[in-house]
């Protein structure tokens, strides 16, 4: 794994994401992420939000502004250096599929076999390592659509864990999890902040995670952007926005569905 320091994992400065057929307006943001630490993005619109992490993971570019990952300049990587970019970051969507033609054990070599020289028995055995690590408690050979949802989601885990990544890209991990499962999902999710910079959306589906773990919450509107430092001062804000928000959450059983 490539040494991070604790000030250039993700630099932003007045950055706005590319809107693509949105309306929503992008205000321009600018953040640090540090490794060791975890971000969530947490606002009224999930496509923005989403637009946001991406351009953030070095997944797109900005359409203003300037971002650096690993201190590389996102909008002047050519498409070597976003190869060798990209093997250095874990992305888990709760909401996107695993590959249902290949079992779970294939789904969670696949990036391990695209990145690195490794004969196939070394991946293999890489992979049922991490399986077993992550508590997963079914037959590896399984293939995803005979599994649960919380399987599911271990699953996904391991494949963006598998390059043992610096910096680990959350898009609402979790997704279509019971109250239990979630629970789960988040005591897996908090053994691998260590090391590493975990940058997230979709946080207030549980929100006693970001309370144990957070240590950024940014705050994007179509009228503003707030940097907290903890979740505890997110939590004490008297801005209107956040407050708003906060009903709605607080007012939902599950969550905020959209977060």
């Amino acid at each position: 794994m490539t040494a991070v320091t604790i000030t250039d994992t993700i630099k932003a400065y007045a950055a706005t994401p590319d809107p693509g057929d949105s309306s929503l307006m992008f205000p321009s943001l600018d953040c640090r992420i540090h490794s060791n630490s975890l971000t969530c993005l947490v606002g009224p619109h999930r496509f923005q939000l989403r637009a946001y992490l991406e351009m953030l993971a070095g997944i797109s570019k900005p359409k203003q502004g300037e971002v650096k990952v690993f201190g590389h300049m996102i909008s002047e990587l050519d498409k070597a250096a976003w190869r060798n970019l990209r093997s250095q970051i874990g992305y888990l969507s709760g909401a996107s599929p695993l590959l249902s033609v290949q079992h779970g054990l294939m789904n969670v070599m696949l990036p391990l076999l695209y990145h690195r020289h490794l004969s196939f028995r070394e991946t293999a055995d890489k992979a049922r390592a991490l399986m077993t690590e992550l508590n997963c408690d079914f037959e590896p050979t399984t293939f995803p659509a005979l599994l649960n949802s919380f399987q599911r989601s271990q699953l996904a885990l391991a494949r963006a864990l598998i390059l043992d990544p610096s910096l680990l890209i959350l898009d609402v991990p979790f997704h279509d999890l019971g109250a239990k499962q979630r629970e789960q999902m988040g005591s897996l999710l908090g053994k691998y902040k260590h090391h590493r910079a975990v940058c997230m959306i979709g946080g207030l589906q549980y929100a006693h995670f970001l309370e144990q773990h957070a240590n950024q919450i940014i705050f994007i509107s179509e009228h503003k952007i707030i940097n907290f430092s903890s979740w505890q001062a997110f939590m004490q804000t008297e801005d209107q926005e956040v407050k708003d928000l906060m009903n709605v959450f607080q007012s939902t059983p599950w969550g905020l569905n959209e977060n």
